[in-house]
């Protein structure tokens, strides 16, 4: 291979290992009880966990191609349904017949991004507690409603108390 080849490829691998970093480090600040955790044989480089009393547990993976898959349950519903009309809206997602998210009761809701493949499903249970599915989001998108979900929680939290 020719030396100025060899460099390039060098080069592009100083700079996604910096790309996955900084993809971490949007991650965790945006919802601090993410951690490392092993990758599976077969997964995505970077995967993230957590267990978080109150806000249930769950995983987040960041693939090769720089886009978040987040995989959380138990996590009340009135925090998703805050956080994510925080972010979208009213009537957003399909299934909410134009409700906002926090009226609309037990369900599935779904959207998907046309624009940049990401699917987003959200699973407000009966027992109160909602599963978030979200696949091949960017990364800044993801760590939006990370930190929409970690602000949703401390305001929910705070009206507890």
């Amino acid at each position: 291979m020719q030396p100025a080849v060899i460099t390039a490829i060098h080069d592009w691998e100083l700079a996604w290992s910096r790309t996955e970093k900084a993809a971490t480090h949007a991650v965790t600040t945006a919802f601090p009880p993410l951690r490392p955790s092993q990758t599976p044989t077969g997964c995505c480089d970077v995967m993230l966990d957590y267990t978080y009393e109150g806000l249930g547990d769950g995983r987040l993976c960041i693939d090769n191609e720089g886009r978040a898959t987040i995989e959380f349950e138990d996590l009340p519903n009135r925090v998703v349904a805050e956080a994510i009309d925080e972010i979208f809206g009213i009537g957003w997602f399909d299934g909410s017949d134009g409700r906002a998210l926090t009226a609309a009761g037990p369900g599935i809701y779904n959207w998907d991004d046309e624009t940049t493949g990401a699917e987003f499903e959200i699973v407000l249970g009966e027992d109160g507690l909602c599963r978030v599915f979200i696949s091949y989001a960017r990364v800044p998108d993801a760590a939006t409603v990370l930190d929409a979900l970690t602000v949703a929680a401390n305001r929910c939290r705070s009206s507890d108390d």
